[in-house]
């Protein structure tokens, strides 16, 4: 693993929070890892002992559903802190991250982040953490464990949340910038290539989604309309 230097995480606007002096701290403490398109960076149930910050590219955080298809939770973008579970005590991943593109990753381990940046004691913040955070936590790993949305609702899910990150706003709707293939958002939504074919074109027929050579463009107040009546 690299290091990196103070002026690539200045950059971030999710550590501009940060002193200088607090960013040398964390200079001096990230390692830098670079891993490739759907490579892990990390997997569910594993030991949280890594806070991650994505420094380039595209990362996805899904979980194994009931059905034994993947649920994407999140899409993770540049400069968002992830894998909070590691500031609670004794946590374990509770979903998987994957590379959705090729990506750079920051990590640093909790204790080097609280007591060596924030210069807080790391054994009072986590247990300030699990009396706090801890008890909304656990609620919400039961809600997403037991909700497990459909296959045309995961991707619509997705593709609202690429064009909230990425998109760029158009007369017809929302231009997603990244060339997409079914097989990226496949890869995203935890399905088949033919399945994710088939409701692309339904989607398409429904003018939800537009075609510009190889770009999507989303029609996001039919996206809604759609979630909403599925999912008051």
């Amino acid at each position: 693993m690299a290091k990196t230097d103070p002026a690539a995480l200045r950059r971030l606007r999710s550590l501009d929070w940060l002193d200088a002096a607090g960013l040398e701290r964390l200079a001096e403490k990230i390692a830098i890892e670079r891993v490739k398109k759907r490579e892990s960076i990390f997997v569910e149930g594993e030991r949280s002992r890594q806070i991650c910050i994505l420094l380039s590219g595209i990362a996805k955080l899904s979980f194994l559903g009931h059905d034994g298809e993947r649920v994407l939770v999140s899409l993770v973008g540049v400069g968002e802190i992830f894998g909070v579970s590691s500031f609670l005590s004794a946590a374990r991943r509770p979903y998987r991250c994957d590379a959705f593109s090729e990506c750079v990753v920051g990590r640093v381990d909790p204790e080097e982040f609280v007591g060596g940046i924030l210069r807080v004691p790391f054994a009072d913040f986590s247990r300030f953490m699990d009396a706090t955070v801890g008890r909304w936590w656990n609620w919400l790993m039961r809600y997403t464990t037991f909700v497990g949305l459909g296959l045309r609702d995961r991707l619509l899910v997705a593709l609202l949340e690429l064009a909230e990150k990425f998109g760029v706003q158009d007369s017809r709707g929302t231009i997603l910038p990244l060339r997409l293939t079914h097989e990226d958002l496949a890869d995203l939504v935890g399905a088949s290539r033919q399945r994710v074919t088939e409701q692309m074109n339904e989607l398409r027929r429904q003018g939800v989604v537009l075609s510009e050579g190889r770009h999507v463009v989303l029609v996001a107040d039919r996206v809604h309309q759609l979630l909403q009546a599925e999912i008051p």
